[in-house]
């Protein structure tokens, strides 16, 4: 009882029983491959034409391959390939699995090829791909805007100052004032008077 009460909690974390409360509708944007994991070179389950319904039961943290329930088959779908109807207008998983707030766990091969693929041609690799390397999930991409709504506006970009116009060329400076005639220090000098002839009065003198 205790052993298969494990078993069933396990699953029911790894995603591996389809859980009809968590699945989301969904549907295949054109003809996809349903794979047995997250990856292009895991093999082959199904090929799904266009329009196909999905019942997802969650994807990778990073949104971009999502585990799908679809015509009884079970697998991983990449998840640009998934559509979801949102505000009446279909939306890729990949971009808007966060916003549709679709589940989000890892997967672990073993336990999920176990439940879902024994007898499967490939089964009997199960331990080779087990043990084969797989690439780091890139990180979870940002949320985009959801449809009809207008992203704000970019801020305008700051201009700077205008550099200062260049100023009109200094107007030519006066000619400088001519020279003048240095001052003339103090009154010309006096003659001095002209000498008397001796028994001359200054009367005589003014007479000749």
């Amino acid at each position: 009882m205790r052993h298969r009460l494990a078993r069933f909690v396990a699953a029911m974390l790894l995603g591996a029983l389809p859980l009809a409360a968590s699945a989301y509708e969904a549907f295949a944007a054109k003809d996809v491959h349903l794979r047995a994991g997250p990856a292009r070179d895991y093999p082959v389950v199904a090929i799904l034409p266009a329009g196909t319904p999905f019942d997802v039961q969650g994807c990778l943290p990073n949104y971009s391959w999502c585990d799908v329930i679809a015509v009884g088959e079970r697998g991983w779908v990449y998840a640009a390939n998934i559509e979801s109807m949102y505000q009446g207008a279909p939306v890729p998983l990949l971009d808007y699995g966060p916003v549709l707030g679709i589940a989000v766990f890892g997967f672990l091969l073993g336990d999920y090829w176990d439940h879902w693929y024994r007898g499967r041609p490939w089964y009997g690799d199960r331990d080779q791909w087990i043990r084969r390397p797989r690439p780091v999930q890139p990180p979870i991409p940002p949320r985009p805007h959801p449809p009809g709504a207008v992203p704000p506006r970019p801020l305008p970009p700051i201009h700077a100052a205008p550099p200062p116009r260049p100023q009109p060329p200094p107007a030519h400076a006066a000619p400088p004032p001519h020279p003048q005639p240095p001052p003339t220090h103090g009154a010309p000098p006096m003659r001095p008077p002209p000498a008397r002839e001796p028994g001359r009065s200054p009367h005589e003198e003014g007479r000749r």
